[in-house]
């Protein structure tokens, strides 16, 4: 196989929420000015909801706050004071979630050898007789 042929990994392209997508109709193709002008406010607030995932995605594919900072054009700082509160608690659920995955693990490995245990024990008690 020559490496022209291998295909990186896509991914999968993002889901633009159907709210976003509607308040987006509203705001260019409303006759009423001031419809479209709510829903142009409206379309700020989501807009300010998916930078914030865009950031959550940049921050977890180890971009730095610099990098984030400059694609917005404000300082390192400015994005971090901007952005971190959200991806810290981005990043402890993503903890959180981590911790009861490995302790179910820990539960189910420690119940398979008591299981293999008792198994193993109930094996010994009753030899076969050949």
């Amino acid at each position: 196989m020559t490496e022209a042929s291998e295909t990186p990994e896509t991914p999968e392209p993002r889901k633009v929420p159907p709210l976003m997508t509607a308040t987006w109709e509203a705001a260019t193709t409303d006759p009423d000015p001031l419809a479209a002008l709510g829903a142009t406010r409206a379309l700020g607030g989501l807009l300010s909801t998916w930078e914030t995932q865009l950031v959550k995605e940049a921050v977890a594919a180890g971009e730095t706050w610099e990098s984030i900072g400059g694609s917005v054009g404000v300082s390192r700082q400015a994005a971090w004071e901007r952005f971190h509160d959200e991806v810290h608690e981005f990043r402890r659920q993503v903890r959180s979630q981590a911790r009861s995955i490995r302790d179910r693990q820990r539960q189910e490995w420690d119940e398979f050898k008591d299981n293999v245990r008792s198994q193993a024990k109930g094996h010994h008690r009753h030899p076969h007789h050949h």
